[in-house]
């Protein structure tokens, strides 16, 4: 189409065009069975309009990630070496299964037969996370409407600096966010004016919300603790304690006797009380934990709806643990956000049953052609 008249280019204006610009780009085609890749020519044509005005196609730019004082910043085009699948086929061997940047490397020139650089390697790794970043502001949106959601936190190095990787769980979506442990990072991902219910450990950042269940498994865990490392009054509490949180546990889920659960929850209270001054200061400190959080700790029990445990979040970072263990974290505040960003998009896309690497592909595709980003599909009934 003429970009002044507007007339669409036919067959009679072919004699009239010629080639301004090529590139060649390297495409990975998924078979059943099969991987292959193939290399393509992409030729862009100057085609001169009857009413006298040339037309000169040109590859389209999209989102941009600018760092001040960068040489040259970061800029998705259609003009790329690597065609979306290819880069989502690196993106998925970097960050799902936590290849260096120089096995990737080795893997596609020794299996695949394409030689590509380092710095090309790093390039598709982040073009997938600056495109999942448009996309991760509305999975945050569906958190904060959520009814229950889970959290958690573990520490996250970059460029050697600790900061911490959070990361929000709801039945649909899975939020990363990488930045210090102050509360001002859990409202970026739940909002001031969170209304729903969350699941969390016993952080003090998580107790100005009054809606809150205490996860059972980590109180659980420390009284286990006691129970084994220490002699006299301190290992009978703790063996107690291990005993009736996971009676507490069974009863609630099996629907028992409400009389039964509040005389256990009544026992457990009361063992705590009797050992709040004892003179051992773990006794003393776990007891008084779950005294001062007593009401988050048997919150589940008047809404058996509620997860007595943060499981769901705990499992949602060990991956992002298993990677920090070998990477050593991230080196950049953009590869910081980059990395959470693309982590949210894999997960939410597997918690709902979408096929991530699909997903990616085309919106690779769409950044980089500055087209409107696709969706991921709502979670699929079973």
């Amino acid at each position: 189409m003429c970009d002044a008249c507007r007339a669409v280019f036919g067959s009679s204006t072919a004699s009239q065009s010629r080639q301004v610009s090529a590139h060649l780009s390297f495409e990975l085609t998924r078979g059943d069975m099969s991987l292959h890749v193939a290399a393509t020519k992409h030729c862009y044509l100057a085609i001169r309009c009857d009413c006298g005005y040339e037309t000169i196609a040109c590859p389209a730019t999209g989102l941009c990630s600018h760092v001040e004082g960068r040489r040259r910043d970061l800029l998705m085009s259609e003009r790329c070496l690597v065609g979306p699948m290819l880069a989502t086929f690196i993106a998925a061997l970097s960050l799902r299964f936590r290849l260096s940047r120089v096995k990737i490397a080795e893997f596609l020139h020794d299996w695949l037969g394409v030689e590509l650089g380092i710095a090309t390697i790093e390039r598709c790794i982040h073009e997938f996370g600056l495109a999942s970043e448009p996309v991760v502001e509305q999975l945050i949106e569906e958190v904060r409407a959520a009814e229950i959601v889970h959290l958690d936190e573990t520490p996250w190095y970059q460029k050697a600096a600790l900061l911490w990787l959070w990361v929000a769980v709801t039945a649909t979506t899975i939020v990363y966010r990488i930045g210090s442990r102050k509360h001002c990072e859990l409202a970026a991902l739940i909002g001031d004016a969170f209304l729903g219910w969350l699941v969390t450990d016993g952080y003090g950042a998580y107790r100005d919300y009054p809606r809150r269940q205490r996860c059972l498994a980590h109180l659980i865990r420390k009284a286990r603790a006691l129970a084994e490392g220490h002699y006299g009054p301190g290992s009978g509490f703790g063996s107690d304690l291990v005993r009736d949180l996971r009676r507490l546990i069974e009863r609630v889920h099996d629907g028992d006797d409400p009389a039964a659960i509040k005389r256990l929850t009544a026992s457990i209270k009361w063992n705590c009380q009797c050992n709040r001054h004892e003179i051992d200061a773990k006794v003393r400190g776990l007891a008084g934990e779950i005294l001062n959080d007593w009401d988050a700790v048997v919150a589940f029990v008047a809404d058996p709806d509620l997860p007595p445990t943060n499981n769901d979040a705990e499992r949602a970072l060990r991956h992002a643990v298993i990677a920090r263990r070998i990477s050593f974290g991230t080196r950049s505040d953009e590869g910081s956000r980059f990395y959470a960003a693309a982590l949210s998009v894999i997960d939410t896309c597997r918690k709902r049953g979408t096929d991530p690497w699909t997903y990616a592909c085309a919106l690779i595709t769409a950044a980089r052609a500055n087209n409107l980003l696709p969706t991921i599909p709502a979670q699929v009934a079973a």
